[in-house]
This record gives C-alpha cells, structure tokens and sequence, in this order.
C-alpha cells in the first residue's frame, strides 16, 4: 500500500482498524464510538480476540482481514453486511490492505464505512467526523454551527476571538442551542487542541460527590476533572443547575493553581441555559463565582430567533443521513418546511435535528412528508388564518387589526424563509419594530 493509496483511503472512509498476522486487532480508530459497545465486548477484551470473534457472521472464509492475511492481496471496497454478538446489524463498506514485511503478511490495515437502517440513526449522535480531533474528547469546530443569521454569525466571531485566549468564557443560551458545539469549537481552535476536552455535568453534583467528581478518589484511584483536564479545557456544563450551597466550592476548586504538587493550567468554559441576570437577582448563582467564570459572554439566540437557518440546518442532516443510512437520497417536501416555520421550537436545534430522526424513522419512501412530522409538531404550530376567523367573531375591532397585522406578518416571514431583515423591508418597517411585533405575537 503506498502513501497515494493510504492518503485515499483516509479521506473516504471513516475508519481505521489494523491486526497483527493472527488477525487481532491492535489499533481501531472508531467515528461511530457505539459500534464497539453493541459487539458486547469491553475494549481491552476486544483488542485480545480475533476480529472473527466479535462478530456473529464472520469466518476465516468470510472475512477480509483473514482473507488478506492469507493471499497478501488488498480487497477494495467489499460490501457485507455485519451482525455483532449481540444482534445489532449494519453494512460495511471496506477496503482491506496487507502489511507485508520480506514478501510476507505481518498484519492488515482495514478502511471502513458503516451505513445503518433509518431506525439506527441514534448510532449516529456521536459520530466523530473530525479524525484530527478523535484523541481530545471533541465531535465538534466551529465550522459546524450552521447559520446564516447575522446575530449568530456574531457571536460565531466572538468564539473564534475568544479561543485564540485564556480567558474563562459563559455560554448562554436555551437548551438545544448549540452551546457543545461552541464549547469543544472554541477548545478545538485554540492552541489547547491536542489536550484533553473535559466536561463536568453541574446537575449530577451533590454535597456527597462534588469532591471526588473534582479532585478524584484515593481509594477508587480515580483521577478528577481537574487532573483530567489539566493542561486543557474543563467545561462546566449546566451551572445554573448547581445547588448554590456547592458553588463556594466550585469557586475553590477554579481558583487553585496546585493539585498533588502539579501545577494547573485550565482553560474555563461554562454554560447555563437561563437569564443570568434572573439568575443572579434569585441568587441561584453566586455574584463572585459568577465574575469569575464570566470573563467572556457568548449568547446564542434561540431557533425561533433565527429561522432562516432551518432549512440549512436540514440540508445538512439530510445530506449526512444520506452518506451514513442504507436510506439514499432523501428529501423533504416544501410543505415540511412551511410547517417548520411555523413551529416555535421550544426545544431549538436539538428537537428539530429529533423531529427529523423521527420523520425517517417513520419514511417508507425517500421524500419526507408532513404525515412523517411528530404529532407535537402539528398540534403546536400558530396558524394566524384560523385566529383571524376566531377574533372576527368577536367584532372587537382591536383583536381584528391585531390578528390581521400578525397573519400578515406571518406570511411575508413565509416568503422570506424566516430573515427578518427582508420581511422588515416588505414591510416598510424598521427590523427592531418587526421584531417586537413578532415577540407580541409568539412568531419568533
């Protein structure tokens, strides 16, 4: 196998798995971490057996890894479809090398694709797209935020100013926002990128674990976030989630330079997903721990705020979807999408990225229609046309003008995919006055 090839092969597959000449694995570079869990085997367990033996439907005959170990000929771009020992099914596509040493197979290099029914794309939410990054914790760049939204497009800026320094930075925004993706992009653009990647989930702290869950376990022998993070970035995920009595030792464990005689170089991210300033007046959340991790701000607006990018945000899953499911060349109806701009989405890219899993779940075609679309979905969207007809009943000239004003609104965002800027200039009016009209009405 020469460079030209190895090269090649890195760029259309997914995977790298490499065995020794007895055909056991000793080095697996998985995108889909879950694969390696539904063989049912622990990773060390896996790395001391054949690769015939993790899986229900392989042989030494059927095999390509054994196959090329035996004839020291590559086998390009093989379709079989895999069963593990505990059932899970999916299609590979691979292309497998020999290692030759003096004219003899030494071992195998394998490259792999794994494509699954549409009901499996769950395997796919941790699908590892960025081999630079596998090794730090991070799925994610801030490369793969999609918007076009000029608001967001800013706060994009802010992030990549951000990540080129020390400072702590707060994330803020509504569940499903995107606030992972900002995080692990800003730790990934910075010169901490070859360092680890750490989370610490503020809502599973309690007074019985927050201190081994920071400075790890004597007796357990289990390192701490802060150990684990050392040298990289520690995100503490959900503060506001935090128990104010256990945020006095949160401010501790941040302020500290020394652990076990090491010193300690952190970089700080932190995330909430409500007001700050509701927080602080409540005092869910301490004024000096507060300061101390919010250096930086970086607010990312909710999905009602930034319609246009629906249909970008779509594409994008779609396309993926396509290269990744056995399910090829899907799309959407224009009906879909009308709909989608229509819904509020409480629950921002998280539930639309969801509502979308669900649609192929429920596809028997490959065109997504509205019939495909969660009932919470349709049983939820604003429909100005059918309050129009309500108010009308009532005769009260104020509720006529008003539910007139939000159904034309409602269409000119139609028309222009949710920009708020060109709906404002249809209109003739100002963008701030377009958006407070669509905060009174809930169109945003």
């Amino acid at each position: 196998m020469d460079l030209q090839q190895f090269a090649q092969a890195l760029n259309e597959f997914d995977n790298v798995l490499i065995t020794d000449d007895k055909g056991c694995a000793i080095f697996y570079d998985l995108a889909d971490l879950n694969i390696l869990m539904e063989i049912g085997l622990t990773p060390d367990e896996f790395f001391h057996s054949t690769v015939t033996n993790n899986y229900q439907n392989l042989s030494p005959e059927t095999s390509t890894v054994f196959k090329v170990l035996q004839t020291g000929q590559p086998i390009l771009y093989y379709e079989q479809q895999l069963t593990t020992l505990n059932g899970f099914s999916y299609l590979s596509l691979s292309s497998t090398y020999p290692i030759m040493e003096q004219g003899k197979s030494v071992g195998a290099i394998e490259f792999s694709k794994h494509f699954y029914e549409s009901k499996q794309i769950k395997y796919l939410d941790n699908f590892l797209g960025h081999k630079l990054y596998r090794d730090n914790h991070t799925t994610y760049r801030l490369e793969d935020f999609i918007t076009t939204n000029a608001d967001m497009k800013e706060q994009l800026d802010k992030a990549r100013r951000s990540a080129k320094k020390n400072a702590p930075i707060l994330l803020t925004g509504e569940t499903g926002t995107g606030k992972d993706i900002i995080a692990q992009g800003i730790h990934n653009e910075s010169e901490r990128y070859t360092k680890p990647f750490i989370t610490l989930n503020c809502s599973i702290l309690t007074e019985d674990n927050i201190f081994p869950q920071l400075y790890g376990s004597e007796n357990e022998e289990k390192c701490g976030k802060l150990q684990e993070a050392n040298g990289g970035t520690l995100l503490i995920d959900h503060l506001n989630l935090l128990d104010a009595s256990l945020q006095a030792k949160l401010l501790h464990a941040v302020d500290i330079n020394m652990l076990n005689g090491e010193s300690l170089d952190i970089r700080y991210i932190t995330t909430v997903n409500e007001d700050v300033d509701k927080l602080l007046v409540e005092k869910r959340l301490r004024e000096d721990l507060f300061y101390r991790l919010n250096v930086l701000q970086i607010d990312l607006p909710p999905l009602r705020m930034r319609k246009e990018d629906i249909p970008a945000i779509l594409d994008f899953y779609i396309q993926f979807y396509n290269e990744h499911t056995v399910q090829k060349n899907v799309s959407y109806r224009d009906e879909v999408l009308q709909l989608f701009y229509a819904y509020h989405w409480p629950g921002n890219v998280r539930e639309l990225k969801n509502a979308l899993e669900s649609a192929y779940n429920n596809l028997t075609g490959n065109e997504i229609r509205v019939e495909h679309v969660p009932e919470r979905i349709k049983k939820n969207i604003q429909q100005p046309a059918h309050l129009l007809m309500q108010v009308s009943q009532s005769g009260h000239l104020r509720d006529l003008t008003e539910a007139y004003e939000r159904l034309i609104i409602a269409e000119k965002l139609r028309e222009t995919d949710g920009r708020l800027a060109e709906t404002a200039r249809r209109l003739g009016i100002s963008r701030q006055l377009l958006k407070y009209k669509c905060l009174k009405y809930e169109l945003l």
